[in-house]
């Protein structure tokens, strides 16, 4: 018979659905078996705090991957998924929106290897790795809140075509890609306790010789002369940063839910001033969406926070125009640091500006 006086708790009910976790490419039967069995602990108590309800079913695979192009996303058509890999940073893990039926869920795919850490006792593994483990665990089921929210609030917006207007559909993609890590962050900020470094240093890769390498690029395309092509290189290079900054600013803001929330100026790597402009307005958009966000008037709402995007290639050199059938006027202005070295036309425009030394 208990007799503490010490009230008790109500533990809250898991979200977990009922789902299937399946492991790919482990050849020890026992080993798969016992990975996903603490997979489905992790889960159920990650549901306790984080609405899980409409997950699919999650499935951890060695090859990640594959694991990504195999998935069965139950509409035809659709472009293959792929991951961020490159020299700096490399995807774990992905939350993906399926069709099963008329409902719309969420699957999660995670690679083996960072998840791995899950499977071994308390004495035997690093503390470090395990906590890594959990926040990406935790972070993509936060994506399966998130992406129940907006379908939630605007039915059938994750299958919806593009507009086939130039500027609106790419600060859409924009405007969601930014949005969904700032909440998902967020979100899961308890579980991910240790990351504040990780997203700290992911910020300053991406922020590192931005605006040479956007240079860079219109020089190229001062040779090559397509402009759709200078507008999606200069975009990589410039949006990326903001992204990762919605990983950064989502975190801080659910670490600090009740308390005054950090200066933008003050948290970022950089000096350049176009970026510190255009993170600062980034976030306080993010910030009043979050606060607003069982009341957006429409889908707008949220697209809106793509002309930050916008902003910045014209801060960059690229300006873009909507023009009446949908399709965009991108102009390239000429300007000294961005002809090819060496050139003619690089010496000429030197002369016209007072730039030139012979």
């Amino acid at each position: 018979m208990d007799t503490s006086d010490t009230p008790r708790q109500e533990v809250p009910a898991s979200t977990l659905p009922q789902i299937q976790v399946t492991v790919r490419g482990i050849t020890n039967q026992y080993g798969a078996e016992c990975l996903g069995q603490q997979m489905f602990h992790i889960l159920r108590e990650v549901g306790e705090y984080i609405d899980i309800s409409a997950l699919d079913g999650v499935t951890v695979a060695v090859d990640y991957d594959e694991a990504l192009r195999d998935l069965d996303r139950g509409v035809e058509g659709l472009a293959p998924l792929s991951r961020t890999n490159d020299e700096d940073l490399a995807g774990v893990g992905k939350s993906i929106v399926v069709m099963r039926g008329d409902a719309v869920k969420t699957h999660i795919v995670l690679s083996a290897g960072p998840v791995c850490p899950i499977v071994l006792e308390e004495a035997d593994r690093d503390e470090e790795d395990f906590r890594t483990a959990i926040a990406i665990i935790a972070h993509e089921c936060a994506h399966v809140e998130e992406n129940a929210f907006r379908e939630d609030q605007f039915p059938g917006i994750h299958f919806r075509p593009p507009t086939g207007y130039f500027i609106c559909d790419h600060e859409q993609h924009f405007a969601e890609a930014c949005w969904g890590e700032y909440a998902v962050c967020r979100l899961s900020a308890g579980f991910a306790v240790n990351e504040e470094a990780r997203f700290r240093d992911n910020l300053a890769v991406r922020l590192k010789d931005c605006r040479s390498r956007a240079r860079d690029a219109i020089r190229s395309y001062r040779l090559h002369g397509n402009v759709v092509r200078v507008f999606e290189e200069v975009g990589i290079v410039i949006l990326e940063p903001l992204r990762i900054a919605s990983y950064l600013f989502g975190h801080l803001d659910g670490m600090n839910e009740y308390d005054t929330l950090c200066e933008v100026a003050p948290e970022l790597p950089t000096e350049d001033q176009a970026f510190v402009r255009a993170i600062g307005r980034l976030v306080e958009q993010l910030r009043g969406l979050w606060d607003t966000r069982w009341g957006w008037p429409s889908y707008d709402a949220l697209i809106d926070v793509g002309a930050v995007g916008f902003q910045l290639f014209e801060e960059f050199g690229v300006h873009c125009q909507p023009q009446p059938d949908g399709q965009a006027y991108i102009n390239v202005p000429f300007t000294a640091d961005t002809m090819p070295a060496g050139s003619a036309q690089a010496d000429l425009l030197r002369i016209l500006m007072g730039g030139y030394r012979g």
